[in-house]
């Protein structure tokens, strides 16, 4: 009973404790919960600094237990987009798949880059990949910001790619893009936690905006059902492997307030116009990166 206790609810060190505790992780969860329904993200990328840099959760504990976390909002969120038809369904699944693959095979790619990059240095590994991750939440941010100002112009660099068989978006009418290219985006989206500890559904979007040029609210509903996927997967992986690295009290607290949250956000973001979405997201981004940044100081 002892151990099965410390596989639900391993002992954490935070800040805080009780009620206060339950509080302050629910207002974070409603909080990152409106995020996700405005933008179709998981939210880790949030939460998983906010509850380590402000309430002291170790960042293991921390991204278990918003995987758990990311199941409960994002599948009340798939189910009404999926009503609205806003879900590209082909490329959700091709980007899903790689994701899997990305997520299982994270954890043996940083042992191996572990030792080449840093000697074996967990602490300076993890501030090298949260460094470049820092890095590419401001490239991201940037390019959503910009792609705003250049509505309509370029070619979206996925359509670019000639390599192996194509598909068809059938919801947006989008012809030639790369199955291949699809898989090797979820591949790199999964990756994330496994390399840098952070959750990588923050690229879903922007890069089905950006790169395979989906409109705004479509490609937050398709990003949305991949980050379940993925986040579902995740949380199988974990548990199986019995490392004791999610929190069922944390991540019950999260997602009493997050599920009201994302219905908020779904209600504002059917009311904020797309190029106006996008222009939010990269804010989203760039406070992302402030986050992971102190994250690395600290």
């Amino acid at each position: 009973m002892k151990e099965l206790l410390a596989m639900v609810a391993p002992p954490i060190n935070a800040y805080y404790s009780g009620y206060l505790l339950f509080l302050i992780l629910s207002g974070m969860g409603f909080f990152v919960g409106i995020i996700t329904g405005l933008f179709g993200v998981g939210g880790g990328f949030l939460l998983v600094p906010l509850m380590n840099v402000l309430i002291g959760i170790p960042v293991d504990v921390a991204a278990g237990s918003t995987t758990c976390y990311i199941i409960g909002t994002s599948s009340s969120g798939v189910l009404k987009h999926w009503k609205n038809n806003n879900i590209e369904m082909k490329a959700a699944f091709y980007i899903a798949f790689g994701s899997i693959f990305g997520a299982v095979s994270g954890d043996y790619l940083q042992d191996f880059l572990k030792y080449f990059i840093a000697g074996g240095n967990d602490i300076l590994f993890n501030k090298i990949m949260q460094s470049i991750f820092v890095l590419l939440l401001l490239v991201v941010g940037w390019s959503m910001y910009r792609k705003t100002e250049t509505a309509g112009s370029g070619i979206p660099f996925l359509l670019k790619i000639h390599f192996g068989p194509v598909t068809t978006l059938s919801q947006s009418g989008i012809e030639g893009i790369s199955i291949a290219g699809l898989f090797l985006i979820g591949l790199g989206g999964g990756l994330l936690p496994g390399l840098m500890g952070v959750s990588g559904g923050v690229l879903y979007l922007p890069i089905l905006v950006v790169g395979i040029g989906l409109l705004p609210h479509l490609a937050v509903g398709t990003s949305l059902t991949i980050v379940f996927i993925a986040s579902t997967t995740a949380v199988i992986k974990k548990g199986l492997s019995g490392s004791g690295k999610v929190s069922l009290p944390v991540a019950v607290s999260l997602l009493v307030a997050g599920t009201l949250g994302v219905k908020v956000g779904m209600a504002l973001a059917r009311k904020v116009h797309g190029d106006k979405l996008k222009r939010y997201f990269s804010l989203i981004a760039f406070a992302a990166a402030v986050m992971v940044f102190i994250k690395v100081l600290f």
